[in-house]
């Protein structure tokens, strides 16, 4: 994921699965910049930088990999291939699909729900 300020700037630039910022409140949280004030040793929020983010086709891949995962683990992919019923492996494979789908179209945003709302 690369962070974009304005003007084109690049701020932090690694994949995502390497990354802090997991969450859109994460990211709502790093947007954040504070004024520091010696005398009492506090800060004090003086605004929100205005920052985006560009998702990197490896980072689309590695959320959607996941996602799959999390469903169904490679264990339990093996045991549908080779021993689940006909609805099973539908089931199974309309979900990745899916989820294949979703990381191929245009712009995908794992923050905006729509992976979320993918489900078996």
């Amino acid at each position: 994921m690369k962070l974009v300020y304005p003007g084109g700037g690049i701020g932090v630039h690694m994949p995502y699965e390497y990354h802090e910022i997991k969450t859109l409140e994460d990211f709502e949280e790093h947007k954040k910049v504070f004024e520091f004030d010696e005398e009492t040793g506090t800060a004090t929020l003086v605004g929100m930088d205005d920052v985006t983010i560009e998702w990197e086709l490896e980072d689309i891949n590695y959320i959607a990999g996941e996602k799959i995962k999390a469903v169904y683990p490679e264990y339990k992919q093996l045991n549908i291939l080779r021993n689940g019923t006909a609805e099973e492996n539908q089931t199974m494979n309309t979900f990745i699909e899916a989820v294949r789908a979703w990381a191929n179209s245009d712009n995908p945003d794992p923050w905006d729900g729509t992976l979320d709302s993918i489900q078996p």
